[in-house]
């Protein structure tokens, strides 16, 4: 035996030929050799590349409003080719615009009483209450879905004669899906755990339909520690699944990020795929769940997209277990609510949902958008803009929250989800440019618009506190006041209380309320446990909401001054935050709590003496004007304290796990995808390079004798090339990353590489 023995072990030679072969190869040159006749398998499907052109959209808003306004109608047989529960999604849009619209009305009507009883100046009273009124429009909107989605949710969604369960059908004996996992810069390990476990789901329950499937890990890495990571994952994938087949491409260019990565997917392989079901790098998905969208989708080629609603789960800091619990217990309601309104225009996500690849290509590829960023340029959040072009080309867009084993992570710290939440602001204004898209369903516009509401929202809140404290002040300096003067002003107070209440508060009601007449509260730890976990949470929820508000307005106020982002890689870890970066984020929030306080306390403090006399005669002593601290203090609690809220929420705290405080289904029950998920990411991060020592990735990759067979498999002859690089590397001139990554893909310079670093070792 020699020193190249090992060599065809790892190539995959029968031990017999190892021991008749193994003796026989003396040098480099005669495993070469050997490796170029024998050693030989597919890394990659064939490219069958397809030209993709982004439909051309009229985004001249003008034009196509006047369009709209013109009232132009669809002729007869469009009508008439429409499913039937388009009608009922009009109809229930049109109560809940009918409800929220007299909400709104009487909110503001009883607000005008109060703020005139309050004297407050004219110009001050309206611009209050156009502030609150589109701050009622919204949350009144989306209360009144809410509550039509928990009615909903007391019902069989697959009831529906509609629901895309009804026509399900089994998967033709030819079907091809791709599973694809988009990563930029990811923890490495736990992308593969997620490949790994969601074709192994996928084999356990449906092995004969598994070798349809094929699972991709498309990399926008820059850094050669990454690349060199990922490709050793796909590699492993292949050894720990071995039925499976895992593929790795990695762009040269990573133009437009996700949305540019998945369509260079598209163009190379969508011909070769009737379907995609498209993943997050975070993602999991249990085998039946993902069969079961494939058997909705082949029972109805209406069907364009089927959106899961992802689970969160795993997460052990302090926010990240009060995030996914919350999510957890109240957004299966708000899912309701959107399948009850929307049906078949609901939205896609961008993740953990599968895709009919033609009308993709065809529809919903997206064009550059004119325009400086952060306005123009490739929309971020394309998700959203993805479903309503799908829809607009006449296919179904469904979400499907009752589809259980689609699993996500969320991220662990306030820092982690003020920095996602920046990226969607960015790309949702950007949907405003497609409110007035010709041919876009009614349901899709409110999307776009509720979504940018959503944002805008934060300055509006801000504007209303500052203003709400002005009148006040106002009214205590200035206010005619007299004895029983106070009661004028009590009933529609005590209605915007309520009402104000109402809207904040039911919806947390009903989900707990559904919960514990249900079995499913044990699956939150128990009754007991979870009462207490609503109130802590909701608790937390009154001083966390001030600290999200006021750094929304702040990123409003950078995108007015065209300051834009990039998409960027997510911190999916649940280290904890340093004091360090706390004060460094944070510490402009207390500041500016800290302001707020001085500048409240200094105007309540010049309240005439004869205005505290008259307003504790007028209240019979209840009222006294240092009370409006307290009233405030949520608010400005909740900026002052962001620093410590920031790092005590970021740590995690085992006793409450143990304590079943903030549990999920999933911890209580741990489904068999998420358990494969834990082992096959211990697996992986025992085995792959560490990205975080780019020397050691660097050494595994130029000495490893199993990672140069299989990269050796990847290479190709490019004589230009090995003539411009081997006379470097034989010289043992040191390389530039962009000149290794050139190297170890061009066969000559691999070998060259290889054997320096073995005999340098």
């Amino acid at each position: 035996m020699t020193r190249f023995t090992e060599y065809l072990r790892l190539a995959g030679a029968p031990e017999e030929q190892v021991a008749r072969v193994g003796g026989g190869i003396t040098s480099w040159q005669e495993l070469r050799t050997w490796l170029d006749r024998h050693h030989a398998r597919p890394v990659q499907p064939p490219a069958e590349r397809t030209s993709i052109v982004p439909p051309t959209l009229s985004l001249a808003w003008k034009a196509n409003l006047r369009e709209i306004v013109a009232g132009r109608r669809e002729d007869d047989r469009a009508k008439r080719d429409r499913p039937g529960w388009e009608a009922i999604v009009d109809y229930r849009r049109r109560v809940s615009l009918v409800l929220t619209t007299a909400t709104t009305g009487l909110i503001l009507f009883l607000s005008a009483l109060l703020l005139r009883a309050q004297q407050m100046p004219e110009v001050t009273l309206y611009l209050y209450l156009v502030v609150y009124g589109l701050m009622t429009f919204f949350l009144a909107s989306n209360f009144y879905k809410m509550v039509l989605g928990t009615w909903h949710m007391t019902r069989d969604a697959t009831a529906n004669p509609w629901h895309p369960a009804a026509t399900a059908a089994d998967p033709r004996p030819d079907v091809k899906v791709a599973i694809v996992f988009p990563v930029y810069h990811e923890d490495v390990a736990r992308v593969a755990a997620g490949m790994a476990a969601t074709w192994q789901s996928i084999q356990d329950a449906h092995p004969l339909l598994a070798e349809r499937f094929d699972c991709f890990m498309l990399s926008d890495s820059r850094r050669i520690e990454y690349w060199i990571a990922e490709q050793e994952a796909v590699d492993r994938l292949n050894e720990e699944c071995p039925f499976g087949r895992f593929f790795y491409r990695r762009r040269s260019l990573n133009q437009n990020a996700k949305l540019g990565n998945i369509v260079d997917f598209c163009r190379r392989w969508g011909s070769r795929y009737d379907y995609m079901l498209v993943m997050d790098a975070d993602s999991v998905m249990d085998g039946q769940a993902v069969l079961t969208l494939l058997r909705m989708m082949e029972g109805n080629d209406r069907l364009g997209i089927l959106q899961t609603n992802p689970k969160p789960i795993l997460r052990t800091s302090l926010f990240g277990r009060m995030q996914q619990f919350s999510a957890r217990l109240y957004g299966s309601v708000f899912s309701y609510g959107l399948q009850a309104m929307f049906m078949g225009h609901a939205s896609y996500i961008g993740h953990n949902a599968m895709i009919r690849l033609r009308p993709f290509i065809e529809h919903c590829v997206l064009p550059e958008l004119t325009g400086p960023k952060p306005w123009g340029g490739k929309p971020l959040s394309h998700d959203i803009v993805e479903s309503a072009m799908m829809a607009r080309a006449g296919y179904e867009v469904w979400f499907l929250p009752e589809i259980e084993g689609s699993y996500e992570e969320m991220p662990a710290n306030i820092l982690g989800f003020l920095v996602r939440e920046r990226r969607w602001m960015q790309g949702n204004l950007q949907h405003l440019r497609f409110l007035f898209l010709k041919g876009l369903r009614a349901t899709h516009r409110e999307t776009f618009l509720n979504g940018s509401l959503g944002y805008v929202a934060a300055p509006l809140w801000a504007m209303f506190l500052v203003i709400s404290a002005y009148g006040m002040l106002h009214f205590l300096h200035y206010g005619m006041l007299a004895i029983g003067s106070l009661r004028t002003i009590e009933l529609p107070m005590t209605t915007l209380l309520v009402s104000s209440l109402v809207f904040l508060f039911l919806p947390r009601l009903l989900a707990l309320a559904i919960h514990m007449r249900s079995d499913k509260a044990r699956l939150f730890g128990g009754k007991d446990k979870l009462v207490i976990s609503v109130a802590v949470e909701t608790l937390f929820s009154f001083f966390f909401s001030p600290l999200l508000m006021a750094y929304i307005s702040r990123f409003i106020w950078l995108w007015l001054k065209r300051r834009g982002i990039k998409w960027d890689t997510q911190d999916r870890g649940d280290a904890p935050l340093s004091w360090d970066t706390c004060i460094r984020h944070f510490g402009w929030v207390s500041v500016l709590g800290l302001s707020c306080w001085a500048a409240l306390a200094y105007g309540l403090a010049q309240t005439p003496n004869t205005q505290i006399v008259l307003l504790q005669a007028a209240s019979n002593g209840w009222v006294k004007p240092g009370d409006a601290l307290l009233w405030f203090f949520p608010i400005l609690g909740g900026f002052s304290f962001s620093i410590w809220i920031a790092r005590f929420t970021s740590l995690s705290f085992p006793r409450l796990a143990r304590m079943r405080l903030f549990s999920i289904p999933e911890e209580v029950c741990p489904p068999r995808v998420v358990a494969a998920l834990v082992r096959f990411n211990d697996i992986f991060a025992a085995r792959l390079p560490s990205t975080e020592h780019r020397q050691a990735a660097l050494d595994h990759a130029l000495g490893d004798p199993g990672f140069y067979v299989r990269q050796r498999l990847r290479t190709r002859l490019k004589s230009n090339l090995a003539a411009m690089l081997l006379p470097k590397i034989l010289s043992g001139a040191p390389l530039s990353d962009s000149e290794l990554y050139l190297g170890l893909g061009e066969r000559h310079c691999l070998d060259a590489l290889h054997i320096r670093a073995v005999s340098s070792s």
